[in-house]
């Protein structure tokens, strides 16, 4: 993979995971309840058990707190998917999942704890421990609940905001696709029409220009898929589209190209950017041989500068408008900069930034 195809963007639509990763949490947290609860509530006399009593005591516990945990995350997605988390929604749920876990954590708790009871050791003179038990469960299953609903809704925003980015994203590849479609059709109308003019007066240089025509072309076939060409590489392009334009016009246009020490190889521009503005030079002035047309290419470390003086013409051709104004746009799309353009009574410039791959 060179350099021009890792500054390409690409688009990739992930598939969101409802809710957060939680086995390590839901390891810890299950049996730190089920030890601890029982305790604090007074429900279970330690002294009153064999090692191994015990042992089947705690895991019981472990066991409700593992059903109680686990039930109110089900029906928290279940609840998430019933209703959808909107603004005006938000209050409802809230209210959904507050007597979702009120109901299920207390009956739960009160069933599988009386059961316990029954066939253990204590010897209960009151439901004091049963319903102190009970209310604890409820408030540590209210505790994880709204934990859960907030990473949910932190990861929820956050996905909402990576949605938009990536909608953003696809829209702007949709426009520069569309931008770069409009380069071909473009471009091989002038082409024809210089071919065909050619044929008509000059079949010999119609070959020669024919051959080039070729290779300028598939410069295009091969780059149009890319948002950035090496600088160089464009450079090479443009001499040789150049030279089309010489077969036609000879000595009424001159171009010369300065780089100025600049590395073009650890640069970047977007493909046919320099045809456009050469096009836009030759379209928009009126020269000849006696007054030929002079277009200045300068490479400096921040542009590309195109520079032509301005001899406008006394019937100007119909203009489709889609020259410069798509090349900024695709300038828009791909680097979030615009073409500098500068207009003074003798020249017309056009400053294209330079994307630098270090």
């Amino acid at each position: 993979m060179n350099a021009v195809d890792e500054i390409k963007p690409t688009l990739t639509l992930k598939r969101k995971k409802p809710f957060i990763n939680d086995g390590i949490v839901k390891l810890i947290g299950i049996p730190l309840l089920g030890v601890l609860i029982p305790n604090l509530t007074k429900l279970i006399n330690n002294d009153a058990y064999k090692l191994h009593e015990l042992l089947l005591s705690y895991t019981y516990f472990v066991a409700i707190s593992f059903l109680i945990w686990q039930g109110n995350v089900m029906l928290m997605r279940f609840i998430s998917i019933k209703i959808k988390w909107r603004r005006e929604a938000y209050y409802n749920k809230i209210i959904a999942l507050l007597l979702s876990n009120i109901v299920y954590s207390g009956i739960v708790s009160v069933i599988f704890t009386y059961v316990w009871l029954r066939f253990s050791h204590e010897k209960m003179y009151s439901l004091g421990p049963l319903l102190n038990t009970t209310f604890i469960i409820i408030i540590a299953a209210t505790f994880v609940t709204n934990i859960y609903e907030n990473f949910f809704l932190i990861k929820e925003q956050l996905n909402t905001l990576s949605r938009v980015e990536q909608l953003s994203l696809a829209k702007s590849q949709a426009e520069l696709h569309a931008l770069k479609n409009q380069i071909d059709p473009h471009f091989i109308f002038n082409a024809l029409n210089t071919l065909s003019y050619l044929i008509a007066s000059d079949p010999k240089n119609a070959k020669l220009y024919n051959d080039t025509l070729a290779k300028v072309y598939h410069y295009i076939l091969g780059n149009k898929h890319r948002d950035v060409v090496l600088l160089s590489e464009e450079l090479e392009f443009i001499s040789n589209y150049f030279y089309l334009l010489k077969i036609r016009f000879s000595h009424a246009i001159n171009m010369t190209i300065e780089l100025n020490a600049l590395d073009t190889e650890e640069n970047l521009i977007p493909p046919i950017s320099l045809q456009t503005l050469i096009e836009n030079a030759i379209k928009h002035n009126d020269f000849s041989e006696d007054e030929p047309l002079q277009i200045n290419v300068s490479v400096e470390p921040s542009y590309v500068v195109v520079k032509n003086r301005i001899r406008r013409k006394a019937y100007p051709a119909p203009s489709s408008k889609i020259g410069l104004a798509n090349l900024d746009s695709r300038y828009r799309l791909i680097t979030r900069r615009n073409i500098q353009k500068e207009e003074t009574n003798s020249h017309f410039v056009v400053k294209l930034p330079i994307i630098t791959i270090r």
